[in-house]
C-alpha cells in the first residue's frame, strides 16, 4: 500500500524523577496450591509524590503476573496465581513510564498501494543544543526538514535516529515532512523529535494534531496548506507494530513483560512479601463418562506464530510462552477445578499448503513441542493423583492453504508412534469406539475430500470438524464444530443419538467479529444463551469455545476486500477467551480484561450440566458492560439465566436495594438519587441457589452453603461531560 499522511507534531517537555520505591502488601502469606494471592503496590518518588511507572510482579526472582501501571495514587493491584507448593518470594519491580506522548497516526481511510504525504510545522528555542529524530513507518517514507532531504526510512523493528540535526534547524519556525508508504495491510507513521535546551527537553511528535494529504501538495516538501486531520492508532507500546519495535527509544523492553524474564541487577523494587504455597486437594466435579466436556486449548503462544502483539487484554499469569512449565501448570489446574474432561489442542495450521507431514516449517515444529509439554505437565499431574483432563488433537486439512489428505495420515502416524504409544502419556487420550479420538477441520466439507485418498482410521476414532454450522449444515454430515455463529448451536448426532455440540462465550456468524449478525460477550448472557443447547441436548460431548485464543487480526489487516472481516479475536467484548486477564492492563484495542469471571461462568455452567435434575442457577449481566459510562438518570438493565426457574430478581446499586420482585429480563433502573462516579450494580436471582461465586477477581471454589445466584456489574454515572 502506498501511504500519505500529513504529520502534526505536538510540543510537550520531559522532566527526570528520582529513585522510584514501592511498598508491597498481600492479603496472604499462606495458601493452596494454584490459587491466588492479591498484591497491592504503591509506588512513590524520592520526594514522596505518586510515581507514574510501569509495575512488573516477580516471583523467586522471575517475572511472573500481568504488568500493571500505576495508578494517579502511584497504587496497582495484581492478582497472583501460584502453581507450584512450596516457599515464594514476590516482589514488585518499578520502571518509569517514558515521556511518550508520539502516536502512530495514519489517514482516516487505510487502502491498499496508497501513499500519504505527511506535515508538521513546529517552533524551536532559540537555545538549542542538540536534536535527534526518531521515525518509524510500515512500509516506508521520504523524510524532509525544512524542505531538505534528510533520507528514507523503512520498517519500525530496526529504527536508526536522525542525529546531528542541530545545523539543519533554524530557531522560530519549521516543517517537518513525510511522504509516506505501504504495500498493504496496516500502515502507520511514528515520530519523535527531541529537542535539547539548557531547561530540558522538548518533544515534538505525531499526534492527533498532524494533517494528511492524498496527493502531494504544489508547495511539497515545503508547508503546505489545507490537508486532512491525522488519525491516531495508537501508543508505541501498545500498537500492532510493539511487538517487533526493539529499538524505538520510549518502548520498553518486551522481553520484561513475558513470564520467566530474570529480574535484572540494580533495579527498583519493592520490600519480599513471602509466601507459603501448600499442596491441596483440588475441587472437582463427578465425572460422567457419557457426558464428556471439552475445553479448546491453543499451544501456539511461541515467537514463530502468536507472540501477544494483537492480543485484547493480558492473562493475569503474565504474557507467556506456551513452553512455560508454571503457565501450563496453572492453566491445567483451573482446567481441572472447572470439571473440564478432555483439551482440544489446536494443530489446524500445521499443514498450510504443504504435501507431506515431513515438509512442515519450524512454525508447527514450536507448536508441537509445547503440545508435547503440555502432555508432560498432565502426566505429571497425574502422577501426584490429580484427575489430569485427556486430550484430543485436532489437525487440518484446510483451515487455511489446504493440504493433502495423504499428509494428514502421515501426521496421524506421527501422532500415533510419538504420543499414543509413548507409555509416558498413557490414558491421556480420549478413548471414543474403541481407538483415541481424533477430530480433524475440514472447512469445505465431504466436497473437500473428493478425489483424494481416504483418511485411515486404523489407529483412530475420525470425526471430522468445521465452524458455522449454523450457515453449513454440516453436521447433517456428521461434523462437529468448532464455533457456530447461532445463540443455538448445531447439533451434530450419531446413530440418532446427541453426539456433539459447541458452545461459545461469544461468536460470530459471517462477516466476522464486526458484522452485525456477531454476538460480544455481554457480560455472560451469550455464554448462557448458548449453554442452554447442551442442558436440552446433553450430548455425548460438549465442546467449550474457548481458553485462550487471544491473536486477532491487525487494524486494516482483516480479511475481504476492504479488510475489515476480523475473526479469532478483536477486541474485549468481541472475543471468546475465558483464562483469566487482567481488569486493568493495556493491551491491543482493550484497556483491561474481564479477570475472572467467564472461568467461574464455566465452573457454574458445567457443575449445572453435571446434576441429574437442575438445583442451581446461573444469572449474567448484559447491559450496562462494565466500565460503561452511563449519562442518564436510569439505565436499562438487561440479564439472562439459566437453571432453576428464579421466583423473582432484585437490583441493588452500591449497596442500596433499588427495586424487588422483577419478572422477565429486563428492567430500567432509577439512578436519579447517585451522584456521578462509580456504580457496582448487583442483580439477584430470588428463590435460587449458587455453588460458584462469579467473581472477577479469583476463582471461585464450590461454596458449602449454597447462596442464593447473583451477578454483578462496575459501570460509571456521568450525566454531563466533565470539561
Amino acid at each position: 500500500m502506498l501511504l500519505a499522511v500529513t504529520l502534526l507534531l505536538s510540543h510537550t517537555m520531559t522532566a527526570s524523577v528520582g529513585d522510584v520505591r514501592v511498598n508491597l502488601t498481600a492479603d496472604h502469606d499462606r495458601v493452596g496450591m494454584g490459587r491466588v494471592v492479591t498484591l497491592t503496590a504503591e509506588a512513590r518518588n524520592s520526594d514522596g509524590t505518586p510515581a507514574a511507572c510501569l509495575l512488573l510482579p516477580y516471583a523467586n526472582g522471575f517475572r511472573w503476573g500481568a504488568h500493571e501501571h500505576a495508578d494517579a495514587n502511584g497504587r496497582a493491584v495484581f492478582h497472583i496465581p501460584l502453581p507450584n507448593p512450596g516457599p515464594v518470594e514476590l516482589q514488585v519491580e518499578a520502571r518509569p513510564e517514558p515521556d511518550a506522548p508520539e502516536r502512530w497516526i495514519w489517514a482516516e481511510t487505510v487502502a491498499d498501494h496508497q501513499t500519504l504525504w505527511l506535515q508538521r510545522a513546529f517552533e524551536v528555542p532559540d537555545d538549542l543544543m542538540d536534536a535527534v529524530l526518531w521515525l518509524a513507518v510500515d512500509d516506508s517514507a521520504t523524510v524532509y526538514l525544512n524542505g531538505e532531504l534528510l533520507g528514507e526510512v523503512g520498517g519500525w523493528s530496526d529504527v536508526k535516529p536522525f542525529a546531528d540535526l542541530h545545523g539543519r534547524l533554524r530557531p522560530g519556525a519549521n516543517v517537518l515532512s513525510a511522504e509516506a508508504r505501504n504495500g498493504s495491510g496496516p500502515a502507520g507513521l511514528l515520530a519523535r523529535l527531541e529537542l535539547t535546551t539548557p531547561q530540558g527537553t522538548h518533544l515534538v511528535t505525531t499526534d492527533e494534531h498532524w494533517v494528511t494529504f492524498g496527493s502531494q501538495p504544489a508547495e511539497w516538501p515545503a508547508a503546505a496548506t489545507g490537508g486532512a486531520p491525522a488519525n491516531p492508532l495508537g501508543d508505541p507500546a501498545t500498537s500492532l507494530w510493539a511487538g517487533t519495535m526493539t529499538d524505538w527509544p520510549t518502548l520498553r523492553n518486551g522481553r520484561l513483560l513475558f513470564t520467566r524474564t530474570p529480574l535484572e541487577p540494580g533495579a527498583w523494587v519493592s520490600n519480599t512479601i513471602s509466601v507459603r504455597v501448600e499442596p491441596r486437594t483440588l475441587h472437582t466435579m463427578v465425572r460422567d463418562p457419557d457426558h464428556l466436556v471439552g475445553m479448546q486449548w491453543e499451544p501456539w503462544f511461541t515467537p514463530h506464530n502468536c507472540n501477544w502483539t494483537t492480543a485484547q487484554a493480558v492473562p493475569v499469569v503474565g504474557k507467556f510462552w506456551s513452553w512455560d512449565p508454571d503457565a501450563l501448570r496453572q492453566h491445567m489446574i483451573w482446567l481441572m477445578e472447572s470439571g473440564i474432561d478432555f483439551l482440544i489442542v489446536d494443530w489446524t495450521n500445521h499443514l498450510w499448503g504443504k504435501s507431506h507431514w515431513d515438509e512442515r516449517d519450524d512454525s508447527p515444529n514450536e507448536i508441537i513441542h509445547c503440545t508435547t509439554l503440555a502432555l508432560e505437565t498432565l502426566a505429571s499431574l497425574r502422577d501426584e493423583g490429580l484427575p489430569a483432563p485427556a486430550v484430543v488433537l485436532y489437525p487440518g486439512l484446510n483451515n487455511g492453504p489446504a493440504t493433502t489428505t495423504e499428509a494428514i495420515n502421515e501426521e496421524l502416524d506421527w501422532i500415533y508412534h510419538n504420543y499414543v504409544r509413548n507409555p509416558r502419556f498413557r490414558g491421556l487420550f480420549v478413548e471414543y469406539l474403541g481407538k483415541p479420538l481424533v477430530l480433524i477441520h475440514n472447512g469445505s466439507g465431504p466436497s473437500g475430500l473428493e478425489g483424494q485418498a481416504p483418511v485411515r482410521d486404523d489407529h483412530f476414532t475420525v470425526r471430522w470438524q468445521s465452524s458455522q454450522s449454523d450457515r453449513t449444515r454440516l453436521n447433517e454430515s456428521g461434523y462437529w464444530s468448532w464455533m457456530d455463529g447461532s445463540l443455538v448451536p448445531a447439533l451434530t448426532t450419531y446413530e440418532g443419538q446427541p453426539e456433539a455440540l459447541t458452545v461459545s462465550t461469544a461468536f460470530f456468524s459471517s462477516g466476522g467479529w464486526l458484522a452485525p449478525t456477531a454476538y460480544g460477550r455481554r457480560g455472560g448472557w451469550t455464554y448462557i444463551e448458548t449453554f442452554k443447547a447442551a442442558l436440552e441436548h446433553r450430548p455425548r460431548f460438549l465442546e467449550i469455545h474457548q481458553f485462550n485464543e487471544f491473536a486477532g487480526q491487525p487494524e486494516g489487516n482483516g480479511y475481504g476486500d476492504e479488510h475489515n472481516v476480523y475473526v479469532d479475536s478483536y477486541s474485549v467484548e468481541l472475543s471468546d477467551d475465558i483464562e483469566p486477564v487482567s481488569l486493568t492492563a493495556p493491551a491491543y484495542r482493550g484497556n483491561g480484561g474481564w479477570g475472572f469471571l467467564y472461568l467461574n461462568l464455566t465452573r457454574a455452567l458445567i457443575d449445572l450440566y453435571r446434576q441429574a435434575r437442575p438445583e442451581t442457577t446461573v444469572v449474567a449481566i448484559a447491559s450496562p458492560l462494565r466500565k460503561q459510562t452511563v449519562r442518564a438518570d436510569s439505565v436499562r438493565a438487561i440479564w439472562n439465566w439459566v437453571g432453576v426457574e428464579p421466583e423473582s430478581f432484585s437490583v441493588a446499586a452500591n449497596g442500596q436495594t433499588l427495586v424487588t420482585g422483577l419478572e422477565g429480563t429486563e428492567a430500567d433502573v432509577d439512578l436519579s438519587a447517585f451522584p456521578d462516579g462509580p456504580v457496582h450494580l448487583v442483580l439477584t436471582a430470588n428463590g435460587t441457589r449458587s455453588r460458584y461465586l462469579l467473581s472477577d477477581t479469583e476463582d471461585s471454589l464450590p461454596l458449602e452453603q449454597l447462596v442464593p445466584a447473583s451477578a454483578s456489574v462496575d459501570f460509571v454515572l456521568e450525566r454531563e461531560r466533565k470539561r
